[in-house]
C-alpha cells in the first residue's frame, strides 16, 4: 500500500493547507465570499480528507485522531508567541511532519501571531495582548485599594476568579490571557525573531 506524502503551505491569512487533501481544490478556490471561507475553516482538517478516510495518509488514523483530540481537549498545542490554543489541525500537521521527515524544529504560530510577524508587527501586536492581559485584573486592583477589611476577602475572592475566567477563556475560546504565556512567548520571540525581522 502506498502513502500519501503530505505537502503545506500557507495562505494569505497565514491557515496551513495541505495540498494532498482531497479537497484541495476548493480550499484555494479564490474570491470566495465569507460564508465560504468560513465553511472552508470547518475544512482545514485531516478529517475531512479522503485519505484519512481511506487510511492511506503518511499519518495513520489512529495516530490523526490522537491528535484531534489533544489538539480540542487540552492545551498541549499553544502558539509559541502568546499561549493560544492552536485551532487548525493542519498546522499541527505541518509541525509534526517536518520534524519526523526533516528533523526540522519549527514553532506553532497562530494566525494572529503569524499575521503580526509578516507585517512585523509583532511589537504592537505583543503590547496589546499585554495591556489585554492586565487589564483583566483591573477589578482586583481597585478591591486591594479600599481600606474596608472585607475588601480584602472580595479582593483574593476576585482574584481567583479571574484566574479561574482566564483557564476557561483558553480552554474555551482558545484565547491566552496569562501573563506568563505572553512572557515566554516574547522570550521566544527575542531568541529566534528578533534580528530576522
Amino acid at each position: 500500500m502506498t502513502f500519501i506524502e503530505p505537502s503545506f503551505e500557507i495562505d494569505e491569512k497565514g491557515r496551513v493547507i495541505c495540498q494532498s487533501h482531497s479537497d484541495y481544490p476548493q480550499l484555494i478556490k479564490p474570491e470566495k465570499t465569507t460564508f465560504e471561507d468560513m465553511q472552508m475553516e470547518t475544512q482545514l482538517t485531516c478529517k475531512t480528507c479522503l485519505h484519512y478516510k481511506n487510511d492511506d495518509c503518511y499519518f495513520p488514523k489512529a495516530d490523526i485522531d490522537k491528535i484531534e483530540f489533544d489538539r480540542i481537549n487540552r492545551t498541549r498545542f499553544e502558539c509559541n508567541f502568546c499561549g493560544n490554543k492552536i485551532d487548525r489541525m493542519l498546522t499541527i500537521m505541518q509541525k509534526i511532519y517536518l520534524e519526523e521527515k526533516f528533523r526540522m524544529k519549527m514553532p506553532l504560530i497562530c494566525c494572529s501571531c503569524y499575521e503580526s510577524l509578516k507585517i512585523k508587527k509583532f511589537d504592537e501586536y505583543y503590547n496589546k495582548r499585554i495591556w489585554e492581559a492586565l487589564l483583566f485584573y483591573t477589578p482586583v486592583l481597585f478591591s486591594f485599594g479600599s481600606p474596608y477589611p472585607t475588601n480584602l476577602i472580595l479582593a483574593i475572592g476576585s482574584f481567583f476568579v479571574i484566574i479561574l475566567l482566564k483557564f476557561i477563556i483558553k480552554q474555551y475560546f482558545h484565547y491566552s490571557l496569562f501573563l506568563i504565556d505572553l512572557l515566554k512567548g516574547k522570550r521566544f520571540y527575542d531568541k529566534n525573531f528578533r534580528d530576522k525581522s
